[in-house]
């Protein structure tokens, strides 16, 4: 058993596989090792879900790798990787897990992703990283759902190189799960060593850890700080993290930990310092450390420094050189972790083992073993009943405060549309005379605000009280609870977690879990529009669906359509052949060319009807057609600045495409006295909306047309709402191609005959009658 026996498990034992290896199972490839001395740990994260309660994959990094998937319960054989592709001393710097098949990994400098599924694996080189890079970053969205934003934030991946100042470093992003990297600059004005790159979720922000000797200004005193920075890293913000040191000899080796449900919990350590900082890095503080001989938060770390440091969603260990173990729970205020293991005078030699989670109190120490038969490894297991320990720790640890702390919102994603407010409750019971109360926190106070009180609500079986927490939360920009520079720019909007912690509630509460749920101020992702049809074509009898079904074209004159979408003609181009896609346009609504069209827009949630859009809209032919105009012209529109027009707006794009060269987030109405001078008051006011009196005019065609509307309205949502709908214009008569004056000047002709024709038939009448004339 080794040092692991001196630790009194709770279940203790050596795991090795029911088949056994032999020296004839030899590993094929390039055996993968890791380049740090002490070992570590990476477990998949997302694993609450599995219907089978199966452990989740987890990869052991040491001088030897190992990937297990059942929570490392049989015996394994090394990891490799094909000769082709690294031949010899294939040393693991950095490791990520992607899905739950599916890893990313840097060997010697370069990235690989590898795939594990079903027993069968494959090595694939990552694509767009030109340089040899050390670490890789990612966070993970573990809410339950399919989640478009969630699914993409797993997606987001780091890769760098750390050591070295931060204005020269180059940061590769992929947001395609490892496949494909994109070259990021970083910003001149960082001066510093980079140290580390964090995707904070829930700050909307990314966090460049970076390493200082000497103070240069506010924020940025000797030792380390965060500074923040968008996606794409083209500028700085004014977010600057309070400074903090990482003691450690020459450049830290800093490894950071942050939480699946993105709470903003941010673990750092080195071999001599444990730093958590519960606000996505603004502040980090040490952990406090308590053994039976002292309580401090200053470096170093006892027992010879950290060996290895595993969290749970709730929990934090640590192990030390020396074997000692501390364990505490994760705290919205101040973590303490408590020493729960000492050393024992039998354990020694270099740190081997690592820590690892299996579930709620449960943890295990684990370390590998060879086998002197075989390649295979067999892994020593010491599991620890952590209740167990720390009711055994004298003097006793303060019990939890609370009895009670629950919401339905709890652990789920929830959509703030523009304007929109969201109400939850949660319900706690304080135990008596402990004066416990929730603490609500958001994680992004510069997009989410909150409004909280709280109201008696009965009693519980034993008598105490009961109490609920009511909560409004809404846009901070519309809150009317900040000031304007405080609030992040309403047209991208952001994430934020909201927790609801009991503070200060210390070690004992292992299994009373924070109340946090993921607040997307964003576009949910089942709203959509519709255009109204109130009557359509099939049902008038012009076209039946079998029909349009049945691959139906149409044509498009040469002369009325622009395939560039500019509203000119077109020389020397032929017609248009159009597939009618039915599957996507249905059957057409049935309008008359004399009659101006305003489309009507519906907003639908999901299959429910929410109301009709009365936000300004713009429209297009999706095959360039512009046999059509608009009603009202900016000054009849009552515009005090000049309006925009797609024309112009297509022009700008540097790859003409109708479908984005016009949006929410360009949109400028015309009513803005800032706005460019009013200098073509007859030009076409293009905008539509329920509010606006402008229409669409049709030209003299009896034809198919196939409109796409497009939401442009700033704050109507956060959502790019567009819909497409087809149209047939009939009642325009054949054209008569004889001129009206020559029509005109042919019938006062035929009259003028006609009368003169009937002048000489009365003569000619009067003659006949007229008597004899008799002559002498």
């Amino acid at each position: 058993m080794g040092s692991i026996a001196s630790w009194s498990c709770t279940n203790e034992r050596l795991v090795y596989s029911g088949r056994s290896f032999s020296a004839r199972d030899k590993v094929s490839g390039t055996v993968l090792s890791f380049t740090r001395t002490e070992p570590s740990l990476l477990q998949y994260p997302c694993n609450d879900g599995d219907p089978w309660g199966r452990p989740s994959p987890a990869l052991y990094l040491g001088q030897k790798v190992f990937l297990s998937t059942d929570g490392f319960e049989t015996s394994l054989l090394p990891l490799t990787i094909p000769s082709e592709l690294e031949t010899s001393n294939a040393s693991v710097s950095a490791a990520a897990f992607v899905k739950k098949d599916q890893l990313v990994m840097v060997i010697n400098g370069r990235v690989y992703l590898y795939f594990f599924i079903a027993g069968e694996e494959e090595w694939l080189p990552v694509k767009g990283i030109d340089s040899l890079v050390t670490e890789l970053s990612n966070t993970h969205c573990c809410y339950p759902g399919q989640d478009p934003a969630c699914q993409a934030i797993s997606m987001t991946i780091f890769a760098y190189e750390t050591g070295h100042s931060a204005s020269e470093c180059d940061i590769f992003l992929s947001e395609d799960g490892g496949y494909t990297f994109t070259a990021l600059k970083l910003s001149q004005e960082l001066q510093g060593v980079l140290l580390g790159v964090y995707n904070f979720v829930s700050l909307s922000q990314t966090g460049l850890l970076i390493n200082r000797t000497h103070s240069d200004g506010e924020g940025k005193g000797g030792g380390a700080y965060f500074s923040y920075t968008g996606g794409n890293m083209s500028h700085m913000y004014s977010h600057i993290s309070m400074g903090f040191h990482l003691k450690s000899t020459g450049v830290p080796d800093v490894r950071g930990i942050q939480n699946p449900f993105l709470w903003g919990v941010t673990i750092l350590w080195t071999k001599d310092t444990l730093l958590i900082s519960s606000n996505n890095g603004l502040l980090v503080e040490p952990v406090t450390v308590q053994t039976k001989v002292f309580s401090r938060t200053s470096p170093p770390f006892p027992g010879g420094g950290l060996c290895h440091v595993a969290t749970s969603n709730t929990e934090i260990a640590a192990l030390t050189q020396d074997h000692q173990l501390f364990h505490g729970t994760l705290d919205m205020v101040s973590t303490t972790i408590v020493q729960v293991k000492e050393r024992n005078s039998s354990e020694k030699g270099l740190c081997n083992a690592v820590l690892m989670f299996d579930k709620v109190g449960m943890l295990t120490k684990l370390s590998p073993e060879p086998t002197n038969s075989s390649w295979a490894y067999n892994f020593q297991k010491c599991t620890l009943n952590m209740q167990l320990l720390l009711m055994e720790l004298w003097p006793p640890l303060q019990d939890c405060p609370v009895e009670i702390l629950k919401g339905h919102f709890h652990n789920k994603i929830h959509y703030i549309d523009m304007h929109q407010k969201l109400n939850f409750s949660a319900t706690f019971v304080p135990k008596p005379g402990t004066g416990a109360f929730p603490m609500v926190t958001v994680s992004n106070p510069h997009v989410l605000g909150f409004q909280a009180y709280i109201t008696e609500n009965g009693y519980t079986y034993d008598g105490n009280t009961k109490y609920s927490l009511h909560m409004q939360l809404l846009q901070q920009c519309f809150s009317g609870m900040a000031e304007p520079h405080f609030t992040d720019t309403f047209l991208s909007g952001g994430m934020s977690i909201l927790t609801v912690d009991i503070p200060n509630k210390g070690p004992s509460c292992i299994d009373m879990h924070p109340l946090s749920a993921l607040i997307n101020v964003g576009c949910p992702p089942t709203k959509h529009i519709k255009v109204f049809k109130n009557t359509t074509a099939c049902s008038k009898g012009l076209f039946n669906q079998g029909t349009l079904q049945d691959n139906f074209t149409y044509t498009i004159s040469h002369n009325l359509y622009n395939p560039h979408f500019l509203a000119t003609p077109q020389l020397g181009q032929s017609d248009l052949e159009v597939l009618y896609e039915y599957n996507n346009l249905g059957c057409p609504l049935l309008l008359y060319y004399d009659t101006p069209w305003l489309p009507i827009l519906e907003l639908w949630e999901n299959d429910t009807f929410v109301e009709y859009v009365s936000a300004d809209f713009v429209v297009f032919e999706v095959n360039g057609m512009y046999n059509y105009d608009y009603l009202l012209t900016a000054a009849e529109a009552n515009c005090v600045s000049q309006p925009q027009n797609w024309t112009a707006l297509i022009q700008k794009q540097d790859s003409p495409n109708p479908h984005t060269a016009w949006s929410r987030m360009n949109y400028e109405s015309c009513k803005n006295h800032d706005g460019p001078k009013l200098v073509s008051p007859s030009a076409k006011y293009q905008i539509l909306g329920q509010n606006e009196k402008n229409k669409i005019i049709f030209s003299h065609y009896n034809g198919f047309y196939i409109f796409k509307a497009i939401v442009v309205d700033k704050l109507y949502s956060y959502c790019e709402l567009s819909a497409t709908v087809s149209v047939y214009v009939t009642g325009a008569l054949p054209k008569s191609y004889i001129h009206a004056w020559t029509m005109l000047t042919a019938f006062l002709t035929i009259i003028l005959i006609a009368i003169w024709m009937g002048y000489l038939l009365h003569k000619l009448s009067l003659m006949k009658k007229s008597p004899n004339v008799k002559v002498f």
